[in-house]
This record gives C-alpha cells, structure tokens and sequence, in this order.
C-alpha cells in the first residue's frame, strides 16, 4: 500500500514538473535547486527504510510462529489422546456399573424367590405337623421336648414307623364321618393314600383332608374286612379312589339341568322366554313355509296358453293347483284380464304389484321375533352376568374373600345367564338366516312368475 502511495506520488510531481516546463523554457534556467526534489527523494527513502524494517519484522514473526508451531501441535494431540482415554474408561464404568446392576437385580429376584419357597416349604411342613398332631402323632419317651414340635422330627419319625410297618403305617385316631361326627378308631397310610376303620366297625373307607384339615372319611370301602385285615397287619387287597376323594367331591358337584337354571337368578327368566317365544315363531313360520311348493315353469306357461287362447276357466283350474303365494298373483291377473280385456299393460302391471305387495307381510311375518330373540338374549345374559357379580362383590364386602371356593361358585353362578343367552342366540340366528333366505327365494318366484304373465299376455304386449 505505501509502495502504491509513492508511485502515485511520483506520477503527480511528473504531471505538475511537465506543464511547467513551457514557462520554464522561456525563462533562463535558475541556479538554485528545486525544493520539492528534495522533500521526495527524502520521503522515499524514509518509507524504503520503514518498508524494510516491517519486513524484517514480518520475517522474524513468522520465524517465531514456525518454531513454536511443533510443540503447540504435539502438546494438542496429547490433549486430546488423554481426552479420548478418559472417554473410553468412562464407557467402560458405566457399562461395568450398568452390568453390576443388572446383576444386582437378578440376585435380588432370586432371593425373592428362595424366600418364597421358604415359606412355602415351611408352609407345608406346619401342615404336616398339624395333621401329625390331629392324628396324634407324638413323640416317644425320652425325646427332647421341641422334638414334636419339628416338623422334620415328625417326617423322619413316619418314615421310621414306614420301614418298621413294611410300608403300611397303622395308627389311632379319629377322622370325621359323612355326617359330620368325629368317630375314633385307626388308620392304614400306603404314601399317600389313607383307609379308616372306627373301632366298632361301622364306619370305614377312604379318608381325606377336610376344610378344617382333620381327616374325612371321603367315600366308604367296598370290602370292610379287607381294611380290618389289614389294619390289624395283615395282607388284604384293597381298592381305593386314586383321586383320593377328588372324583367324589367332583361327583357331588354335579346338578341337574334344572338346578343349573335355577342358579342363574332372575334373569335367567327373560332369557327362556325369549327362547320359547322365538322357538314357536320358528316352528310356525317353517310350517308355513314347508306347506309352501315350488312353482314350475311348466304350470305358469299351462296358465298363460290357456289366457291366449281364451279359455278363463281352464287357465283358473291351473292356477288353482299351485300351492304357492303367486297362486294369488296369477288368479289377480286372471280376473283383471277379463274384466278389462283392453287395458294397458301398466295398468295389468300395476295390479300384479299390488297383489305382490299383499302377499308380501305374511311371509315376513314372524321373522322380527326371531330376530329380537337372537339380539337380546346375549345382552340379557351380560346384564345378569353384571348383576350377579355384583351380589359377590357386596358378599365379599360383608363377609370377606377367605374361602375362594365360594367366590369361585357366586362367580359360576352369576356367567349362567351369559351361557344362557348365548345358547339362545346362536339357534335363534341360524334359524332367522335359513327362514329368510326360504322367504326371500319365495319373493323371488313370486317377481319371477308375474313377470312372466305379464309378458306372455298377447293382447297386453307393449305398442
């Protein structure tokens, strides 16, 4: 820029020294020296030497800058290789920290679940104790005093009497009968089958675990002196319930199909009634239907020949052996077509039509009942389904949810309406579909034969 500066200088002390150069030419040179010469030569050389100056400056800088530019570069690489490091050991705490927690958790759903059996475990050793005790199971003389109440001392005390008695186990006690009397006497345990037999001998058979777990005679023996054999040791071949009471407890639960509606409450009631209404209106309907024949197409041309040729009274006797609604129609166009001999076609059109809509609602008649039977009953069951459990509920209010038998059996009771409805349902609209689907093919040879009278007239075709 200063370099730019002293050209243009240069060029404008040229411009000014040549336009005077006339005037000078005129006068006689002048001895002194110019003083504008001089201040020039003076400034360019002041700004050469600043020029220079500032270059060696630049020189010296960039020097400095090349020098000090390796060490800056390594001490940035080292930063950043620290940095990527300390990047890398953080993924690794973290994925160690996450993995530990991971673990962490695990171990501490196994231990829920080591807790769990614990208890559960120990659950059926308290139960195993209590029936011990219940069937007097204690221990002999000389034992510690907590021996009985350690439900392995009991354990490994059967297994003893087991091995002494060659597997069958014979002891007092008591078990409670059918009628519900506790009756005293002894049993036989096989593993986990158990027989009773009370010591007048009245009473004997199969015992199981009752509500309050004291041994229940569940079903009586059929042979009562094989049991005492083999409760007094000796051999006996025994038959026993393999379910051990279950299938007779099962067997108890069985009722009636009167019984089963009775359970389902008062909107079961509806439900039959629907059911009856909607059965009687298919019964009827598929009479009516069954008494109804195809129409031949051979009897509707009999019917029209005879129209054409004149002869009303043969053309009505053909008719008149149709067992078909369109019996009606052809008798209507019959009778039209003599009492109007020259009427048009439209008007012969117009009152086949109205023969047609005539027969139109007895055939439907009776479907809709169908049809409400099939779309209510599922929703009176549901609202008897809702009402009944509803009644559990408030019970479990009053009375709480200790045995979940008997919510099991409100709950049973209360989806009786629900099955009902739906076992009225199903049948009701498979039946409205097959009764309208014959109602619909009857409509159908209804159009099919007035057509075909309407266009087999002679004296009635279209201009």
């Amino acid at each position: 820029m200063t370099r730019t500066l002293l050209i243009l200088s240069f060029l404008a002390l040229s411009l000014a020294g040549n336009a005077q150069e006339p005037a000078a030419s005129a006068k006689p040179p002048a001895a002194a020296p110019q003083p504008g010469l001089e201040s020039y030569g003076t400034a360019a050389t002041s700004i050469e030497a600043d020029l220079r100056a500032a270059l060696d400056e630049l020189a010296a800088l960039r020097q400095s800058i090349a020098e000090q530019k390796p060490p800056v570069a390594m001490e940035t690489e080292r930063i950043a290789s620290d940095l990527r490091e300390k990047r890398r050991q953080a993924d690794l705490a973290r994925t160690s920290r996450e993995a530990a927690e991971a673990e962490a958790g695990k171990w501490e759903k196994d231990l829920k679940v080591w807790r769990d059996e614990k208890l559960y475990i120990e659950s059926l050793l308290g139960d195993f104790r209590r029936t011990a005790e219940t069937n007097e199971i204690t221990p002999a003389k000389g034992a510690p005093e907590q021996a009985g109440k350690d439900p392995l001392w009991v354990g490994t005390n059967l297994l003893e009497r087991l091995g002494l008695n060659r597997g069958i186990l014979v002891e007092p006690g008591g078990a409670v009968a059918p009628d519900g009397v506790l009756t005293p006497g002894r049993f036989a345990e096989a593993g986990p089958v158990r027989f009773f037999l009370s010591d007048d001998g009245g009473l004997s058979g199969i015992v199981g675990d009752g509500p309050d777990l004291r041994p229940k005679v569940v079903h009586a023996a059929a042979n009562p002196e094989a049991l005492k054999s083999l409760v007094a040791g000796e051999k006996a071949s025994m038959e026993f319930d393999p379910t051990l009471g279950l299938a007779v407890e099962l067997e108890k639960t069985e009722e009636s199909l009167i019984e089963h509606t009775k359970a389902g409450g008062f909107w079961i009631y509806p439900i039959l009634i629907l059911a009856l209404v909607a059965l009687l209106a298919a019964l009827v309907k598929w009479f009516q239907l069954a008494k109804i024949k195809e129409v031949s197409a051979t009897s509707v041309q009999r019917v029209i020949t005879a129209m054409n040729q004149g002869e009303i009274g043969k053309a009505r006797t053909e008719a008149e052996q149709m067992r078909h609604p369109a019996r009606g129609i052809l008798e209507q166009g019959i009778a039209f077509v003599k009492e109007n001999p020259g009427a048009s076609r439209d008007d012969l059109e117009e009152s086949l039509y109205e023969r047609y809509l005539e027969a139109a609602p007895p055939l439907q008649r009776g479907l809709p009942l169908i049809a409400i039977a099939a779309a209510t009953a599922p929703l009176l069951g549901l609202l008897g389904t809702v009402t009944g459990m509803m009644e559990t509920f408030r019970l479990i209010t009053v009375f709480g949810s200790g045995d979940a038998r008997q919510l099991a059996s409100g709950i049973s009771e209360a989806l009786i309406t629900t099955e009902y409805g739906l076992v009225v349902a199903i049948p009701a609209l498979i039946l409205h579909a097959l009764l309208s689907r014959k109602v619909q093919g009857v409509k159908s040879s209804m159009e099919m034969t007035s057509l075909a009278f309407l266009n087999g007239i002679k004296n009635h075709e279209p201009a």
